[in-house]
């Protein structure tokens, strides 16, 4: 049951009554259903604000000044030519991150939207011409049952539907998962891991990358790498979090 826009105040009070939220972490009952954490969880969640590197999106603590390139994209230049995430990589979000993308909890996706919307990172990438979804292996998305970086771009997007296409990039070949792996074994496995399905569609576009975390950016570097090659005018990042 949900309540809509436009009702009085004492039907929301029942609802938060007969409806309690739960935490999206750990699962505490909160007062209200607009509460999307508990007291314990959320002071300890945090949005990528600035001042952060204008390439990677990497978050400069504590750093005076604006914006600017931090020294791994000054040193090693990217493929893409911005990545912006809406949360920090630590937990609790790491936990949520884990329930939503290996046991496909999507209770938090109106959260993602809301933040990535405060945040900055939606309207910041929402003027590009295709949002492609990196791809999963046909053997991990019958495990897994869906993309949750196609749920991302979808939930993200809504009013851009048209603009993302889940076919045009595909994995072509199986790649261990990441998480175990240093950067340069990252980077190794996801080599020629990727490919575009028509180039026509992507001669002279704007393209956004859509993932779920940023940790070292060898996957979608790669995926930027095959759509720069295959014509794409320019590839930027949105993930969900950031290392």
């Amino acid at each position: 049951m949900m309540i809509q826009a436009g009702f009085s105040p004492f039907l929301k009070a029942v609802q938060d009554i007969l409806f309690p939220a739960s935490c999206l972490v750990c699962g505490i009952r909160q007062s209200s259903s607009e509460q999307f954490f508990c007291k314990t969880c959320s002071p300890r969640i945090h949005l990528i604000e600035e001042p952060f590197c204008v390439c990677c999106g990497q978050p400069f603590p504590n750093a005076a000044g604006g914006n600017h390139l931090c020294a791994v994209c000054l040193k090693s230049p990217w493929y893409f030519t911005a990545a912006r995430a809406v949360f920090q990589y630590n937990e609790p979000i790491a936990r949520l991150v884990h329930l939503f993308k290996y046991q496909g909890r999507t209770s938090g996706l109106s959260l993602f939207r809301t933040a990535g919307q405060i945040s900055g990172a939606l309207p910041e990438m929402a003027d590009l011409d295709l949002i492609l979804p990196v791809p999963l292996h046909p053997k991990r998305l019958r495990e897994r049952s869906f993309n949750q970086a196609l749920l991302l771009a979808r939930t993200f997007f809504p009013h851009h539907k048209q603009k993302i296409s889940p076919t045009q990039l595909v994995r072509t070949r199986w790649t261990l998962p990441q998480t175990a792996l240093s950067g340069r074994a990252r980077r190794k496995n996801v080599k020629g891991a990727f490919a575009v399905q028509d180039p026509r569609q992507l001669k002279g576009k704007r393209v956004l990358l859509v993932d779920d975390v940023l940790t070292t950016g060898a996957t979608v570097n790669e995926c930027a790498r095959v759509l720069v090659r295959a014509g794409a005018e320019e590839v930027r990042v949105l993930t969900l979090a950031r290392v």
